[in-house]
């Protein structure tokens, strides 16, 4: 065992390839099993748990790590935690029909260079998850919720995938089983992966990215444009971002482990002309487009002023430098415990701080320091360290399989108890709640109102998806009981505490897509009023008066038309009630209410009205409109459309 020292002297020194022992350095040069630019298994192991450690693992954990198991058990894995149920929870968050609404305009002729939100915005992000999701809906035919978050979803299995497979070349099978469970079933990954925004997108290629780095820096690749193509593509998704992070953590890596020889390696000219040509030739084009509204918003606005800053600018999401690292902590779990007890292991047995998992380290430290440094901040944001934490995580817990100290092992039975227990609470609560949920719905009214819940129809929805589900509602429960039971009765070891949380997250995740999200959504999305609003106004045109609603837009399947002023000629026009008493007095007495939607917030609040002229000039003639998303084939021109700047 190598005696302990500081951060910066073990990334300068132990990384140093002057330092490596022989077996390392084989592995580093000789770049085994390289064929065509796959990932395949090593010859020669790289750094990892000495012989005798890895003959105490579990023969168990051993076969399942295997590609013949472990590749089956991950893809099974992922498609009921991201596929299943996946298109039955209606768009109703404010993000989701953002994105959905570009998607709809690219499918119905709106342009795929720069399609405009509704026919009226200009996008923030590069379209790569769009067009993806728009190809789909063409496949389907049609748009909908399904079509616009299989991208993501599709993309979080292939994550997890790559996960196992890096993570097992450059260490090996059982950490690489454990990294992609661990990345599947974390709090904001499972979030990021069923739904239809651009995160996962990038967080997919960005994972391709920086792994391909370290593969080439180890002469486990012989190729660049992996690479490249990976960086160019997380371009197309979310901007320059999506180069500058591998970059950033390459560069710190070189220069911390003097590895200069591996730039000659790297092709860079080759590189930076792929990244040039695929992503910054779409900027080029939209540019063109665009014009200086798109330069504006995509380049100053959504990068720039994020990063540094600028008065008068809503950056949005501020929050203070120290938010990134509490959201960490929450969008980690349930694994944060777990990360602790791998932490416990590292300080008492640590392992020599060789190239391979410096990277690791500098690639979690580097991109959480990063983020914390602007004002906007999300959670979200540190997809791009999951698959590297995991790894870390997965490879000390190996550690802890295979040879843990005393205290490791008492640190395992509190969280064995711990994790048992809050499992037995939940599916007491979801006994209790179902309970109330179909006996005394007045009941679990009472209850959700303490939280600030105030959605009268929740309970009613609940009980149809419920229904919908009824074997599944049942067993997960009792699964979850019986796990919980055995964790805090039965002997534990760490791989037990780390499949047994696996196991009841994940099937606590399950319980969440298909029941609950689905009737969260009934209650909240605006597609029942958007359908109620078109049947109301008919042939007429439908405007908008004050902030766009992006649910309304994509479920109403019209362009928008803002109401500005009096004489507009527009006989219904939607509304938010909040908007609505900030008319003025002339403005309000102009209209009339027709319909009021069911509230959007969790709250009771957030309502939108449809509104009818009660004088004033005639609607002018409707174009005809665009086949609504969920339903039959679209048609080749998005309906009432406004001229339009998109090609």
């Amino acid at each position: 065992m190598q005696p302990r020292a500081g951060t910066a002297i073990l990334l300068r020194d132990s990384m140093n390839p002057d330092a490596t022992t022989a077996p390392e350095q084989s592995a580093a040069t000789s770049a085994p099993g390289v064929a065509g630019g796959a990932i395949s298994p090593p010859d020669a192991a790289p750094a990892g748990p000495s012989a005798t450690a890895a003959t105490n693992v579990p023969r168990w954990l051993e076969r399942l790590s295997q590609p013949a198991l472990a590749i089956p058990l991950l893809l099974a894995t992922g498609l009921a935690l991201f596929i299943l149920n996946l298109g039955s929870a209606p768009l109703y968050t404010k993000g989701e029909p953002r994105e959905a609404v570009t998607v709809f305009d690219i499918v119905h002729g709106g342009g795929i260079i720069l399609p405009l939100r509704a026919g009226v915005e200009i996008p923030s992000k590069p379209l790569l998850m769009h067009w993806l999701a728009a190809l789909i809906s063409l496949a389907a035919g049609g748009v909908s919720a399904w079509t616009v978050r299989l991208p993501s979803a599709t993309l979080a299995v292939a994550g997890m995938l790559a996960t196992y497979l890096y993570v097992r070349r450059l260490f090996d099978d059982r950490a690489g089983l454990l990294a992609a469970i661990i990345i599947a079933t974390s709090f904001e990954y499972l979030q990021a992966g069923t739904g239809s925004r651009v995160d996962m997108t990038l967080t997919f290629f960005t994972t391709i990215a920086f792994f391909e780095f370290l593969m080439i820096a180890e002469g486990l690749r012989d190729t660049t444009i992996p690479l490249y193509l990976a960086a160019a593509l997380a371009t197309l998704t979310k901007g320059p971002i999506g180069v500058a992070l591998p970059t950033m953590v390459a560069v710190l890596w070189l220069v911390l482990t003097r590895r200069f020889d591996v730039i000659a390696r790297l092709r860079f000219a080759r590189g930076a002309a792929l990244v040039a040509i695929i992503g910054g030739g779409w900027y080029l084009a939209a540019a063109i487009v665009g014009g200086p509204a798109f330069i504006h918003k995509q380049i100053l606005d959504e990068n720039l002023y994020r990063l540094i800053g600028h008065r008068g600018v809503n950056v949005g999401h501020a929050h203070p430098f120290y938010y990134e690292d509490l959201a960490l902590l929450a969008g980690f779990m349930p694994w944060t415990p777990l990360a602790l007890l791998a932490g416990l292991q590292a300080f008492s047995r640590p392992r020599p701080l060789d190239s391979r998992l410096g990277y690791l380290v500098v690639w979690t430290l580097a991109v959480l320091i990063f983020y914390n440094l602007p004002a906007s901040k999300r959670g979200v944001y540190l997809l791009a360290i999951y698959p590297a934490l995991a790894a870390l995580v997965a490879i000390f817990l190996v550690d802890a399989i295979a040879n843990p100290p005393d205290f490791v092992r008492r640190g395992a039975r509190m969280l064995a108890i711990a994790t048992g227990g809050f499992f037995v609470i939940a599916a007491a609560a979801s006994a209790c709640g179902l309970f109330l949920l179909f006996l005394a719905p007045a009941g679990l009214l009472w209850i959700l109102g303490r939280f600030d819940i105030l959605l009268a129809r929740l309970p009613a929805n609940l009980r149809l998806e419920f229904v919908k589900w009824l074997p599944l509602g049942i067993a997960i429960p009792l699964f979850v009981a019986g796990l919980g039971w055995q964790l805090c009765r039965t002997r534990t070891t760490v791989a037990k505490v780390f499949f047994a949380t696996a196991l009841g997250f994940a099937a606590i995740a399950i319980a969440v897509n298909c029941v609950v999200e689905p009737a969260v959504a009934d209650t909240l999305t605006l597609r029942g009023f958007a359908r109620q609003a078109l049947a109301t106004a008919g042939a007429n045109p439908i405007g908008y008066i004050g902030s766009l609603d992006y649910d309304f837009a994509f479920y109403s399947g019209r362009n928008v038309h803002f109401v500005t002023k009096l004489a507009a000629p527009y006989q219904y026009a939607v509304c938010s009630e909040d908007n609505f008493h900030l008319l003025g007095p002339r403005m309000r007495a102009a209209y009339e209410q027709v319909a009021i939607s069911n509230p959007t917030a969790f709250d009771g609040t957030s309502r939108m009205l449809l509104l009818r002229r009660v004088s004033g000039p005639e609607s002018p003639p409707a174009a005809p409109n665009a086949t609504r998303p969920e339903s039959s084939a679209p048609p080749p021109t998005h309906a009432g459309a406004a001229p339009k700047s998109g090609v």
